[in-house]
């Protein structure tokens, strides 16, 4: 009878692989509200970090780029109806 051997290092090869996929598969079964509102946030943060850089803005497109107002209501800014994003 044939005995197959195992190294260590394909042990730890699958186990790692085998976590990840694990990691992959449970994330993909997150709420999908909480997940698009985090992303928007995420998305505005990053957009006024991106304005914070602009030095000069001649044609005011950025001006009404604050938290005030919805990101998907600024100029030069398109969103989706479905995620608002």
């Amino acid at each position: 009878m044939a005995t197959t051997s195992w190294s260590p290092q394909l042990l730890v090869f699958q186990l790692g692989f085998s976590s990840f996929n694990l990691v992959v598969v449970l994330g993909q079964r997150e709420v999908p509200s909480a997940h698009a509102s985090l992303s928007n946030v995420t998305d505005q943060l990053a957009l006024l970090s991106f304005k914070s850089l602009v030095t000069k803005d001649p044609y005011k497109v950025l001006s009404n780029w604050n938290s005030n107002i919805t990101f998907c209501d600024w100029n030069g800014v398109s969103c989706s109806r479905g995620s608002q994003r």
